[in-house]
């Protein structure tokens, strides 16, 4: 996991100048800080696990399948754990920072290293053998198979009789 950022310090004109760049650099710039602000300090779950990243997902229903799709870019399949854990879908893992970047040259640093977490509560029963998961191109999709709705069965009428008073 990266410790420290090695960026040029960073300039910043008076509000005048910002506000005549573009009429969204103001926009721009709070983006920006918002981004650097839930960055760090890491995010932290459980039992004083960090997490430094979450993977982007997609869920979707795809006929009687729940459909999960995970971007895990650079990552294999050995570095990525999935589990039913009451009632959840777990995804955890971690992405290996590159050792050869020299960090005293870096300009930008955007992708993401280290551990990471998502829970994915299911409102159905699922058993791990009936889990479908393929691995293909940074891309993890997981099938889940979701049970048919199941109705009450149908109650034949009763007549409620009517006093007269």
């Amino acid at each position: 996991m990266r410790t420290e950022r090695s960026m040029p310090p960073v300039e910043r004109p008076g509000m005048l100048s910002r506000m005549i760049e573009t009429p969204f650099s103001l926009l721009d710039e709070l983006r920006n800080e918002l981004d650097r602000v839930w960055e760090w300090p890491r995010l932290t779950r459980g039992e004083g696990e960090k997490f430094a990243w979450s993977p982007r997902l997609d869920v979707f229903r795809r006929k009687d399948k729940l459909v999960v799709k995970a971007d895990l870019p650079g990552m294999k399949k050995e570095d990525v754990q999935v589990t039913l854990e009451e009632g959840d879908l777990v995804l955890k893992g971690e992405r290996k920072e590159e050792a050869e970047i020299e960090k005293e040259n870096v300009y930008r640093w955007e992708r993401n290293y280290g551990s990471f977490f998502r829970r994915l509560p299911l409102t159905f029963e699922v058993k791990p053998e009936e889990v479908k998961a393929t691995f293909k191109d940074g891309v993890l999709e997981l099938a889940l198979p979701v049970p048919p709705p199941s109705f009450p069965e149908p109650k034949p009428p009763k007549k409620v009789s009517i006093a007269v008073h």
